[in-house]
Parts: structure tokens; C-alpha cells; sequence
């Protein structure tokens, strides 16, 4: 008998009166014998204090272990790929400072139209939410900050050798550069597209519910949910709904994601996504990918260095943010007079840079393996 079964069975013997002799019906006992396991458990460090104390040594030096292996992994990233996280890094400060100069211009140009009721004019006339030009200038804002944060996360994922995790935040940066690529193509003055967008915030939110209506986002804003029906019908209200209008002539009953691909014309960059959501999902494939060869039966658990497979996700992830700043540089910055068309030109610059550099690296990593 194990150790385990040694103590369970004494929790047992206690909970249950001292005495294996007790008769009890079974779900009485399947109910005693979760409460020893409960107590075994909660309580571990009074009744087997031997095993908090080899938890403890075997913390310490896992602490010890996983600080040398990212130190080791950043150091040889750094050394051989160095030069394109460098100019990653440095296209990523640009953008934020060009999306902080664009906000600035967004709200001298906000105080200067004050009077102007058009720039935010819901077109369901929704008390308390915004539209036109101003829906449209907030959300491509809001989604390119976004995109340079996750553009950071990809960095600091990459350089510390979490090149899986760095593919799944790519993914995120994909979608999202693809949302903004789509409202970018798709809608026109008054922007109700962006609006949709805008919107369905609150839907998202209420689904994340997952059908506890209490807490309801709608129910802060008393009539909304009634407008937005009687403007855009039920389909709105349904995954990717907001999107319908810009989807083929608009009669779609159900959108997803692919479709908004297809609409944008983003097909060539497809077999990327496909690529990355393999580390998002817990399919087989990325399980067996984490085996190591080096150590047989052992699967890797922490950080790791891998050239090749981080030249990839970075390179990605380098034209992902080049396009994510068309649509602020050369529609948002104009529209509220931000006269910064021009910034863009030294983050593409850098952004190409930074691809140029990782796609060298496969590409001779390819050659010299003979693939």
C-alpha cells in the first residue's frame, strides 16, 4: 500500500468513528472517504510534513533551474537574432509613440467641433453611444494599441524562449490586424460598420455570461438592446453579426471569422493563422511538438531556444504591425489633422527590416538542412 493510501485510510478510520467495523450505506462512505482526501490534502504539511519539505527543496531548485534556462535562452536569442528583435522593438516604440500623437490630435480636433453633432452621431440615434467619425477614430485607435502591446508580448515571449505562447499572442495580433483591416476596407461615412463594432462590446460581454443574465451589460443602458433590434434585427446578436453589412451584399445570416478574411483579401497569410493555431489549441500536434529528442520520454516544460521557429513567428508578427499602422497613418491621423502620414514611413521601414533578417535566417537554416 502507498503512502498516500497509508494516510487516506487513517482519515478515514477517523472521520468514520475510529473503526473499520462501522456500517455505513456507500454514498456514505464515498462521501467520507472525499472528505479524507480533502483533509489530506488542506492538511498535508501537519500530517506528512516530510512531503512540504522535499516540496520546498524541489521549489528552490526549480526556481534556480528555470532562471538559468531563460537567462541562457534570451542571452543565445539575443546573440543570433539579436539585430531583428532590435528593430522589432524599435517599430513597436514608434507606433505607440504615432497611436499617443494621434490621440492628442483626436482631442484638439474633439474641442474644435464641439458644436458639430455629426462627428459622434449615433446612426440608431442610442442615447449614450457614440458614432460616425468619432466611433471610428476611438476604435482604430483602441485597436492598434492593442496590437502594439501584443507586439510586445510577442517580443518578450520570443526573447525568453516561450516561442509557442509567442505564436498564440500572434494569432491574437492576426484577427485583430485583420478586424482593422475590414473596417478599414468595408465601411464608409457614417462608419456604421465601426459602430457595429463599437457595440458589440455588449454582446460579447453578455455572452461571456455564458446565460446568467444578472450583471446583464445592457442592463445599464435601459432601451438599447430594443434599438439596436428594431435597427439591425436579431442577426447583430449572433458571433461576428456586427460584421454582416460589409459581408458579400449583406444578407448573411450567420458571419464568421473566414469570411471577413475572405472579404479582406488576407487569404495568402491563411496558412499562418492555421500555423499558429496549432499553439492555441490542445490538439495532438502541438503536444507532440513539445517532445524532446535530446532527453527520451521527457517533454519540455519551460523555456527553450529555437532560432528557427522564432525567426518565423517574428517575422510574422513584424508584417502583421506594418499593417496595422495603414489604416491609422493613413486614415485616422488625416481625418482629425494629425499631419503624420509620414511616421509611418520609418516603422514600415523598420518593420521590413526586421522580416528581411528573420526570413534570411529560415531561409538559409532551410538550405543547409537541404528542405
Amino acid at each position: 500500500m502507498s503512502r498516500f493510501q497509508d494516510l487516506l485510510l487513517a482519515q478515514v478510520k477517523i472521520i468514520a468513528g475510529g473503526t473499520e467495523e462501522v456500517r455505513l450505506p456507500l454514498k456514505e462512505w464515498e462521501a467520507i472517504f472525499n472528505e479524507a482526501q480533502n483533509v489530506l490534502i488542506r492538511d498535508v504539511e501537519r500530517i506528512a510534513p516530510e512531503i512540504t519539505t522535499s516540496a520546498r527543496r524541489v521549489i528552490k531548485r526549480g526556481r534556480l533551474r528555470r532562471d538559468r534556462e531563460v537567462k541562457h535562452t534570451r542571452k543565445s536569442h539575443l546573440k543570433k537574432l539579436g539585430s531583428g528583435f532590435r528593430q522589432l522593438e524599435e517599430a513597436v516604440i514608434l507606433a505607440e509613440a504615432s497611436n499617443r500623437n494621434t490621440f492628442d490630435a483626436f482631442s484638439v480636433w474633439l474641442k474644435e467641433n464641439d458644436e458639430n453633432d455629426e462627428i459622434s452621431a449615433s446612426s440608431i440615434n442610442a442615447p449614450g453611444t457614440l458614432g460616425g467619425p468619432a466611433v471610428r477614430v476611438l476604435t482604430f485607435l483602441g485597436l492598434h494599441a492593442r496590437g502594439c502591446t501584443l507586439a510586445s508580448e510577442i517580443l518578450l515571449l520570443c526573447h525568453n524562449g516561450f516561442i509557442k505562447g509567442a505564436h498564440s499572442r500572434a494569432r491574437s495580433l492576426y484577427e485583430l490586424t485583420t478586424t482593422l483591416g475590414f473596417l478599414s476596407l468595408a465601411d464608409s461615412p457614417p462608419y456604421v460598420l465601426t459602430e457595429r463594432y463599437s457595440l458589440s462590446a455588449l454582446v460579447e460581454a453578455r455572452r461571456d455570461l455564458q446565460g446568467d443574465r444578472e450583471g446583464d451589460p445592457f442592463d445599464r443602458t435601459p432601451g438599447l438592446e430594443e434599438t439596436i433590434r428594431n435597427a439591425w434585427g436579431d442577426r447583430f446578436f449572433k458571433p461576428y453579426g456586427w460584421a454582416i453589412p460589409g459581408i458579400g451584399d449583406g444578407s448573411s445570416k450567420q458571419v464568421t471569422f473566414r469570411d471577413i478574411e475572405e472579404e479582406l483579401g488576407s487569404s495568402e497569410l491563411r496558412h499562418a493563422y492555421l500555423t499558429m493555431n496549432h499553439s492555441v489549441h490542445a490538439g495532438a500536434a502541438s503536444i507532440i511538438a513539445q517532445f524532446d529528442n535530446r532527453a527520451p520520454f521527457r517533454y519540455r516544460t519551460g523555456s527553450s531556444v529555437d532560432y528557427y521557429d522564432a525567426s518565423w513567428v517574428m517575422g510574422v508578427t513584424a508584417l502583421l504591425l506594418e499593417g496595422l499602422q495603414i489604416p491609422l497613418s493613413m486614415e485616422i491621423s488625416p481625418l482629425v489633422g494629425a499631419d503624420s502620414e509620414l511616421e509611418m514611413a520609418p516603422i514600415a521601414n523598420l518593420c521590413d527590416s526586421a522580416k528581411e533578417f528573420f526570413d534570411d535566417y529560415i531561409r538559409s537554416n532551410q538550405a543547409l538542412d537541404g528542405s
